[in-house]
Order: structure tokens, then sequence, then C-alpha cells
């Protein structure tokens, strides 16, 4: 879905063809819709209310046939022939236990087939024309609940799962005590007599037990063995109706819960008459896309011509060539589209190279403010140094402090911006020589520089403010402290960092360096001024960060892409 949805808005013609279908097609959809549903509408009122009323009937007929079958038993039960003919072996007396028991069941013997067992289970009395009397066990099944609920009239499933019956029984007591019981068992053949007229032919009935049993099905439902079904998705938690049923099932107690009817039904709006309805919809729908794909596809090609040439324009944009033209001759709304993109992009490219005119001389004042920030003070401390050796010491290492002066000095004032990471290594050992004399060789200058990076390209003088503020703020107070300047590279990133032992920073100041606000950096000129110089040149990604060592000292590093150009190209502005 959404693959089609994005090849059609790629293409105007496309969303106009599909406009069309639509405005063409949603009323004939619209219509179908409407008439099928109106149409199953009725049919499904109309099988809902026939098949209510059966249910309906079905359910009375059970009724009745269990209102009269708990009323004979219970006759059958209070009759003091029938409880002599089972206390007493005298044929006389059995005989009219056997007349009553025919007597009290001739309306219902079509219905059912009646038994009279003793307290032993033993059968005394049936109204089977064949004659065959089976005997029950009295300590379980339906004998021994009809004992334990005396006054009452209790129904159980009897039978295998291809032959059940319904078993009614109640027991005989006479002085509180049990002598027998009369049970009605109703079998297939009588469940038809039962219910011989209450539905429809295209009806199914099957009865099931409160355990969802299956006590009679018709011979329809038996064929596709209903009831086992039926049961099995109850039990498995499913729906009672599933997709590949061909039936509409109506579920409905009787017999107080005991029993339940499901009428099925076939289902009326069947997959012929869909499917007719379906192809008149669908003749309807193909002329109707045939008549709009023709009127759309002239249509868009008038439309949509401005729209092309427009498109092509701009992908020439968006490739750089900000001297592309329309030059559309319309006056529509589409002739103003076009014209004003070719205004547009006059404009904008008159404004970037603005822009970039202005960027780059904006970045090059920063950049020689910054530099040339860095040679006044460190000349003035430098000078100050030589001066306070001459007075006291009247030794050679003054010339060793003119010299790397000199050599300082002189880089810094030439024109070029960018020096090799060798030179710049030099240039900061020429400062940490200096600082040495200064200080009384009081700490120790190491660098750890591969041969493979030193060709690398760097702005020049972005070491000395950071191996200074290690000097004079990191081993201040300190008689001994050593200086490591480590170099390395990774994933094209080299990595430069400056690591002492002296007393470290503080937390508001390590924060201070690692936040990207440079304007809070200003009150500290050395980290400020590289800080700047980095972000200028290789963007907001590399600068300068600070750790706390491991014991005691701080860690600067800065970061540079590895850069291994020519320094030539480098300094007139080739990055």
């Amino acid at each position: 879905m959404g693959r089609t949805e994005s090849i059609v808005k790629e293409s105007f013609k496309r969303e106009l063809l599909l406009c069309f279908i639509l405005t063409a097609m949603l009323p004939v959809v619209i219509s179908c819709v409407f008439m099928t549903r109106v149409f199953k509408a009725k049919l499904s009122r109309d099988y809902e209310k026939e098949a209510a009323a059966q249910m309906e009937n079905v359910g009375r007929v059970l009724a009745e046939f269990q209102e009269k079958a708990e009323t004979t038993l219970e006759k059958i039960a209070s009759n003091p022939a029938v409880l002599k003919g089972i206390t007493e072996t005298d044929s006389w007396v059995q005989s009219k236990a056997y007349n009553q028991l025919y007597a009290q069941t001739g309306k219902l013997r079509e219905q059912a087939q009646f038994l009279i067992y003793d307290s032993e289970g033993k059968c005394a009395f049936t109204t089977s024309s064949s004659g065959q009397m089976s005997n029950l066990p009295p300590y379980w099944g339906i004998l021994k609940v009809a004992r334990t609920h005396a006054d009452e009239t209790v129904i159980r499933r009897a039978g295998d799962g291809k032959s059940p019956s319904l078993q009614i029984a109640r027991a005989i007591i006479a002085e509180e005590e049990c002598y027998g019981f009369v049970v009605a068992v109703v079998e297939e053949g009588h469940f038809e007599n039962i219910l011989r007229n209450a539905y429809g032919d295209k009806s199914d009935i099957v009865i099931l037990d409160r355990f969802w049993e299956e006590v009679y099905s018709t011979k329809a439902a038996e064929a596709e063995q209903l009831g086992q079904k039926l049961r099995k998705r109850r039990m498995a938690g499913e729906k009672i109706r599933q997709a590949a049923d061909n039936l509409h099932f109506y579920i409905m107690p009787v017999w107080g819960d005991k029993l339940f009817l499901i009428l099925g039904r076939e289902v009326v709006f069947t997959d012929d008459i869909t499917s007719a309805l379906v192809g008149v919809s669908a003749a309807i729908a193909v002329f109707c896309m045939l008549l709009c794909m023709s009127v759309a596809t002239f249509m868009s090609e008038y439309l949509t011509a401005p729209i092309k040439r427009l498109t092509k324009a701009m992908k020439q944009v968006q490739g750089g060539d900000l001297d592309v033209r329309v030059g559309s001759g319309r006056k529509d709304e589409l002739g103003q589209l076009s014209d004003n993109f070719d205004r547009m992009t006059g404009e904008l490219k008159n404004y970037m190279e603005m822009q970039v005119r202005q960027q780059r001389e904006l970045s090059d004042s920063n950049i020689a403010m910054m530099q040339a920030q860095l040679n006044p003070h460190f000349l003035y401390n430098t000078l100050d140094t030589m001066k306070w050796l001459a007075k006291v010491n009247h030794v050679p290492e003054i010339a060793t402090l003119s010299s790397g002066l000199a050599r300082i000095l002189r880089k810094s004032i030439s024109a070029e911006k960018f020096v090799t990471l060798s030179e710049e290594i030099k240039l900061v050992t020429y400062y940490a020589e200096i600082q040495q004399l200064r200080f009384n060789h009081s700490f120790s200058f190491d660098v750890e520089l591969p041969m493979e990076l030193e060709d690398c390209i760097v702005p020049k003088l972005i070491l000395q403010p950071i191996v200074e503020n290690a000097i004079i703020h990191g081993l201040r107070e300190q008689e001994e402290g050593e200086i490591l300047c480590n170099i390395y590279e990774k994933q094209g990133t080299l990595y430069i960092e400056v690591i002492d032992d002296g007393c470290g920073m503080s937390g508001e100041m390590l924060k201070l360096i690692n936040s990207k606000d440079r304007e809070a950096l200003k009150g500290h000129i050395g980290f400020y001024n590289v800080n700047t110089i980095l972000r200028l040149y290789y963007g907001e990604a590399y600068g300068v960060c600070a750790q706390a060592g491991a014991s005691k000292g701080t860690k600067v590093i800065l970061t540079i892409p590895v850069n291994k150009e020519e320094r030539d190209a480098e300094n007139t502005g080739g990055r």
C-alpha cells in the first residue's frame, strides 16, 4: 500500500488520473455497496425471523415433552401398585404394576421408552416392544444421582458416541427409603417423533447436554458430525461459527439449562448471489474506468507539460546549476509559477555568491585576529624572561632564548596559516626550552609523534597556548613536573594530547572547556583562540576538550581531521 501511494504521488499525471477515476468510481461503488447491503439486510431480517420462530417452536415442543415426562414419572414413582410390583414376587402384583406403567405412559410411548428398576438396579418392567431388560448400576450414573436427589427428576446423557440417548429418572421413595427407580429413555427415533414438524426442511437440529456432549442430531447434522465439531470448538474456546461453515447457528438453553438446543440453517446470502452482484458491479466499474482513463490522459498531457519542464529545471538546480531557466510562455498559473522560479534561481545565485564571499572574509579576519593575539602575549612573557635571566645570571642561556624566540616570532609573523605537524612540534619545543630556562628546568617536556603523522597539515601555533597553560597553571608551585605531547590517529581523526602531572583543573573549568559555548571561554584567551580556530576551519565536530588525569594533572585533547595535502594549497585557502 505504501509503495503504491508513493508511485502515485511521484507524478501529477498519475494523481490527476486517480482523481478522475475516484470521481467516477465512487458513486458506482457506493451504489453497488448500498444495494448489496440493503438486499442482504432484507434477506437477513427475514431469515432471522424464520429461524427465531423455528427455535421458539422447537423449544416449546421440548418443554411440553419435558413437562409431560416429569409428570408421568412422578405419577409412576408415587403409584402404590408399582411400589408393590418391585418389592413383592407375586406374579399378580407384578402384573398390576406393569399395567399401571403401561396405562400411565400411554401418550408418551412413541416419544420415550419407560423402565422401572428395583433398588439394586435390576430392570423389573419396561415398555419396550422388544422386551429387552438391561440393568443399571445403582451406585453411579443416573440411578445414583436420582437416589441423592429423591425429590427431583434428573436428566443425563447415556450411550456411546454413535448412538446417544437421553435418560430421565426419578427415585421411588416410600417412608424416606428408596425402593427403586422409574426411568424414561429418549433415543433418536423418539426425538424424531417429538420434533416432527417443529422445524423446516432446511434446518439442522442438534441437542447437547450441559457438557456439550451430543444427545441428538438430525440426519444431515449427524452426517457432518456437527455436534462433535461444536463441542470441540467450545472446549477450545473458539468461535462456534467459523468461516468454513456454510451454516448459521442459533443456540438456546432448554429444560432449565440442562440441555442446549442448536439450530443450524444454511447461509442465505450464498456465493452465487454474491458473485452475480460483484460481476455486475465489476462490469460497470470497468466501463467507467476506461472512460476516465481516456479523458484523464488527454487532460493530463495538456496540464503536466509545463510541470515536467519545471521538474527538470528543479533537478538541475539541485545539482548545483543556478543558471537554468524554464522560460514558459503561458499566461496561466503554471506560467506564473515558471516565471517565479526563474526569478528565484537568479536571486538565489546572487545571494549564495554574496554569502560565500562574506563568510570567507569573516573567517580570514577572525583567524588573523586570533593568531595575532597569540603573538604579543607570548612575546611579552619571553622578553620578560630574557630580561630576568640577563640581570641575574649573566650566562649564555640568553642566546638560547633569543634563538628560540626568533624562530617562533619568524613563524608567527609569516603569511602562511598552516604548517606540518613536525614544524608545529618544533615550534612548541622551542617554546618549552625557553620556559625550562625560565623555570630552572623544573619540568620535562617530551613528544611522541609517529613518523607517518609528521606531514599532517595543522593550523600554526595551536599547541603553544595549550603547553603554556600546562606550564603556568598546571605545574605552578611544583618543584618538578612532566609534560607529554602524545599524538596519534584514529578513524581519520588526529588526536593531540597535552598531558601534565600538575595540580589539575577544577571541575567547573573542565566543564567550561568541554562545553560547545565558545563565548564562555573568552576569559581564557589561549583555550578560546585555539578552540575557535579549529572549529572555524574544520567544523563544530572538532576543537578542544579536557579531562582530569588518572591520579593527578590534566589531559587537554585537540581533535583535527587528518589532512596530508600540499601545504601551499592549504595556505591559499583550499581545504
